[in-house]
């Protein structure tokens, strides 16, 4: 992360992006929870007891709404400060940064929840047990490299930034060609709405691959790619927007694997 000269202020154009982000994920926010509560009601897969408020928990803190609450916090620093210390530039990188995670979060746990649609009860996934291991597992190397890269950054040790880079590259080919090969075999295992799921997660990765892009080029890359003093059109084009398609994507696949039935309706799919 570059150091930035005393009296830096944030491109206007940065401060209506700002805006845009605020109002955008704010929406994606309300409509993740609504989804998401709905279908925890109607297709309950822990074990423990149903109740309005652990709907309501579970469907707050989705890796979605996640998402939208880190983009709102740094979008609301860009507007709060238009004259940053170092301090503050760190933490709205650093924001910036922390926000694949979720979405590569929330990729596993909609491929899971691909192995389970039409169901409801916890433990009834059709996927078999090592791709259950696969698509859990991911998201530890996933996690250890955003937070070497955020590490390295605020203590400005590149050798950690680096590292957590290298991690966080091989591990999206790998999820890249797991979702792939997944999309190849597990057609006779699931039933259609778990398969279109599949294929609904799969149009996310070229949009995932321009945004993990914006990432590298954001650590390695020239000034105009840095999320916060960067081009902001460059930002848009690679970031915010490929955002957008991969929430609207994810929020799809999670409605085509557990449809909004009436609970009669789902509970006659279970017992079929």
């Amino acid at each position: 992360m570059a150091d930035q000269q005393p009296g830096f202020t944030i491109p206007r154009e940065k401060y209506y992006i700002a805006i845009a982000e605020i109002i955008i994920f704010s929406v994606v926010q309300i409509v993740q929870v609504t989804m998401k509560f709905l279908q925890e009601w109607r297709y309950w897969h822990h074990s423990k007891r149903k109740s309005y408020a652990r709907c309501f928990l579970y469907s707050w803190f989705g890796l979605l709404g996640l998402l939208a609450q880190i983009r709102v916090a740094g979008s609301a620093i860009v507007i709060a400060n238009s004259q940053p210390d170092q301090s503050l530039l760190i933490a709205e990188t650093v924001l910036q940064s922390v926000g694949l995670s979720p979405l590569l979060f929330e990729v596993s746990l909609v491929l899971l929840r691909s192995g389970q649609s039409g169901q409801s009860g916890p433990g009834n996934s059709r996927h078999p047990k090592y791709m259950r291991f696969l698509l859990h597992s991911f998201r530890i190397p996933v996690l250890i490299s955003i937070v070497l890269v955020v590490v390295g950054g605020i203590i400005d040790i590149r050798a950690c930034t680096d590292a957590g880079t290298a991690v966080f590259v091989v591990t999206f080919v790998f999820i890249y060609g797991l979702i792939g090969w997944l999309a190849l075999r597990v057609r006779p295992v699931l039933p259609p709405n778990g398969y279109h799921c599949v294929l609904v997660v799969l149009m996310t990765l070229p949009f995932l691959a321009v945004r993990v892009a914006y990432f590298l080029l954001g650590q390695y890359g020239s000034e105009k790619f840095s999320p916060v003093t960067g081009s902001g059109g460059v930002m848009v084009g690679m970031s915010l927007v490929m955002e957008i398609f991969i929430v609207i994507l994810l929020l799809l696949a999670r409605a085509v694997a557990e449809p909004f039935l009436p609970m009669r309706e789902v509970e006659a799919e279970s017992v079929a």
